[in-house]
């Protein structure tokens, strides 16, 4: 049986076309722009069968013919425009538009397709200046105060699948996600900034310098570890939960994926600062996220992800040496 996935060009979606090809299924990707090239080559090489859709989650119509047409039962909603401050200024009325009325549209075209699994896909962002807490987040222990376009547009969108899947019998799940860096990470225009380790990777791979904010400690997770935890929620019989943090439980700073950096490419310098003028690479955040509680998904689900900073960094490399392509036309800053 068909999947659909909705940003399906996108970093989290490309992750996620190649967890599920992999081990076989039929993929529909939906997406306002086209994949690289690239990509779509390599996860056709993949055991499942591949179908790229090109559309607008903004236009109900074509998103209900799309997911029609491809069969689906099961639905993983991962189309976002993940907004600076810049854009917020700029287009608030856009980033609202694709990010809680696309997700209005695709519950509503899931409802009438009869989709018997609904996974959106949430974010940390949602917490805004709560994310600084003492302890792990909780799902149920730490209210959400988002700050941005993205995060109050997100939120929303959140709260609403919960509410209306309860209404209108949807068997709907959200999977808010940790802080991501890992393969398919590329500018699509619809991320106005990349995570900081790609900003880091981007500087030393090029022999040059950075400088990283102090502290930044964050709850890192992998891609293929996100996709690896939304596809388990897509896959389970059962939910004894309708929210569940996707996180990695393991925390580090900048300065540690920096020293790997530094032992890899020996041209290039770091150094940090207190003062955020002066960096080069922006953390999340101040001072990092606070890393979630990630209990419920491990109880529940059984879920542990497989890569640590160790083997995440040993991974990414290989996969950035065999992709020289993702970085092509890209500035240093």
């Amino acid at each position: 049986m068909s999947i659909f996935i909705t940003g399906g060009s996108g970093f989290v979606g490309l992750n996620l076309a190649a967890a599920l090809l992999a081990r076989g299924e039929k993929v529909s990707l939906f997406s306002a722009s086209a994949p690289l090239p690239g990509a779509v080559a390599e996860l056709s090489r993949l055991p499942g069968e591949l179908n790229v859709v090109a559309g607008d989650v903004t236009d109900a119509a074509l998103l209900d013919a799309a997911l029609r047409a491809s069969g689906a039962r099961r639905v993983i909603h991962a189309a976002a425009i993940t907004a600076g401050p810049e854009r917020d200024a700029r287009e608030p009325q856009r980033v609202v538009e694709v990010n809680f009325r696309g997700t209005l549209n695709m519950l509503e075209a899931a409802r009438a397709a009869g989709v018997t699994r609904y996974v959106q896909a949430s974010t940390g962002a949602v917490y805004g200046a709560a994310s600084f807490a003492a302890e792990p987040l909780g799902e149920d222990t730490h209210l959400p105060s988002p700050s941005t376009m993205y995060g109050i547009s997100k939120y929303a969108a959140e709260r609403a699948v919960l509410h209306l899947g309860a209404l209108w019998g949807v068997d709907v799940v959200a999977g808010r996600l940790a802080v991501i860096y890992g393969p398919w990470e590329y500018q699509t225009g619809l991320r106005d900034r990349m995570s900081a380790l790609w900003q880091l990777t981007r500087i030393a791979r090029a022999g040059g310098e950075a400088v990283i904010p102090a502290g930044g400690v964050q709850d890192w997770m992998y891609a293929p570890d996100v996709a690896r935890a939304l596809v388990a929620l897509l896959d389970a019989p059962r939910l004894a939960h309708r929210l569940y943090h996707l996180g990695a439980e393991r925390p580090w700073g900048l300065a540690a994926w920096a020293e790997k950096l530094k032992a890899r490419h020996p041209a290039f310098r770091y150094r940090t600062s207190e003062v955020d003028a002066e960096c080069t690479v922006a953390a999340r955040g101040p001072v990092g996220r606070t890393p979630f509680d990630a209990s419920r998904l491990r109880t529940d689900l059984g879920f542990a992800p497989q890569f640590d900073l160790d083997s995440g960094f040993d991974h990414y490399m290989h996969w950035l040496d065999a992709h020289p392509d993702i970085w092509r036309d890209v500035p240093l800053a």
